[in-house]
This record gives C-alpha cells, structure tokens and sequence, in this order.
C-alpha cells in the first residue's frame, strides 16, 4: 500500500475532525469526512468530500467504508452506537480509533499502554467497553488515548475560571494540543503502525491547581479555586511509547 496517497475517511467533522481533514488533504491524501448538518456540509463540499451522516441513528454504507483508513473522532457514545457503526466495516480495515486517558481513572500511580484500565468516571467506563469491542473485532486496530486536547483558543482553563469547591487539584496533569493529536494521526498512517494503542500527552507534569492557577494569572481570569484533597497514588501516565514510535516533539501546554 502507498502510503503518500491513501482513501481516508474521518468520522466526524468537528473540532479535531475538520483540521484532520486538512492536514491529510495536505499530505496529499484523498479524505472523506462527515458531518450531520447540511449547512455544514454546504460549507465545506468546495474543499473536502463530505457526507451526511449522524451515527448516532444510522448505518454506515458502503461508499463511505470503501478506504484504505477509518479514523473515528466521534467523542463517546453508548457501546451500541459504537457497535451499530462498526458492524457494518469489514474486520481486516485499517482502523485509528479516538478514545482517552480516562480510561485509566485515578490514583492509579505510574501508568503505561499496557496498564490495566480502571476507570472511575461515565466516559472512561464506556470508551473502556468500545475499545474491549472493537480489539476483540479487528485486527489492524490503532487506539489513541489522548489527554485533554486544547489549542490557543480552546483550553481547559476558560470552562474552569471562577470555578469553586474543585477536588481534582492534586491530580497530574495531561494535557495534549490538537496539533499533535493530528500528527499522531498522520504518523500512524504513515508508519502503518497497526494494532497498537498510544497515549497522547505532553510533557509537562505538574499539579493541576499550580497549572490552572498559573494559566488563569496569566490571562487575566479569575483562578479556579481547588479544596485540598490528598492524591496518595496519582495517576501518571507515560508518553515514552508516543514519543519514540511516532516521533512527537510535544507542544509544552501553554
């Protein structure tokens, strides 16, 4: 298979999803997207191939299936969702698939892709049954467990200004920018690394309430304000495998 010039489709057009697209069509892949709204798909039809298509209530056909990659950026859904779509796509398709670090859940101390998932958390314990599905269906699976994903005008910190009584202060912080969310994307296409599961977080390793604080100082907002809860076994989850399989040079967070 060339891999300079493949069939993607990315499933779902949205705020990881669209910026996706661009990048692989600037790779010179051919892309396929999705989106539910035909605003949107009026928008972009000039730039990128896209569909209609809500997977939340249908079945995928066969038009949009027909690629060389599926790339799955749906954020979490029930198993049924997950299972309704990929019964439709055949076993042997090369498949990246979206899910988290939550997963993981917390106080799980020193954490790799071969630690047990734990999580504690709604999302966590559904993308934790939709990656056991999909693993147990196809072989050319690629998990990635992203951090929060942020960009310079999407951060955590915006939806935790002001905030009061929070307990997470004492928890790590993992945190990924979309950008190299999307390289990791690329890369696996690009390297054919099938069948892996890869943790997408950067560098930096510090307590959530000395970051937030810092981030809300630093622009101008009102700093969250954390209740001391002891973290005796924080979670801490390495990004070693990400960084020597798919060569990321991580953005610092900030």
């Amino acid at each position: 298979m060339d891999s300079k010039k493949l069939n993607i489709t990315v499933i779902g057009c949205g705020w990881l999803g669209l910026p996706l697209c661009q990048y692989l069509l600037a790779l010179g892949h051919k892309v396929t997207t999705t989106t539910t709204t035909s605003q949107k798909k009026e928008l972009l039809q000039k730039t990128l191939k896209i569909q209609l298509f809500d997977v939340t209530s249908q079945i995928p056909d066969q038009n949009l299936l027909a690629c060389d990659v599926i790339v799955y950026t749906i954020p979490p859904l029930g198993l049924g969702e997950v299972e309704r779509f990929f019964h439709a796509v055949d076993p042997n398709a090369k498949i990246i698939f979206i899910s988290s670090t939550s997963v993981y859940g917390k106080s799980e101390g020193s954490i790799n892709e071969e630690s047990l998932l734990t999580p504690q958390r709604k999302n966590g314990k559904i993308l934790k049954m939709s990656e056991l599905y999909l693993r147990s269906h196809f072989k050319n699976l690629t998990i990635i467990r992203p951090g929060g994903l942020y960009d310079e005008n999407r951060h955590p910190i915006y939806s935790l200004q002001g905030k009061t009584n929070l307990t997470t202060g004492q928890e790590l912080l993992h945190l990924v920018h979309r950008d190299d969310c999307i390289e990791a994307i690329a890369n696996i296409i690009k390297n054919q690394s099938w069948s892996e599961d890869f943790n997408l977080v950067n560098d930096l390793r510090i307590s959530k309430q000395d970051y937030y604080t810092e981030e809300a100082m630093r622009l101008g907002l009102t700093p969250p304000e954390y209740i001391h809860t002891a973290q005796v076994n924080p979670t801490n989850i390495s990004n070693e495998k990400s960084k020597n399989k798919l060569a990321l040079n991580y953005k610092k967070g900030y």
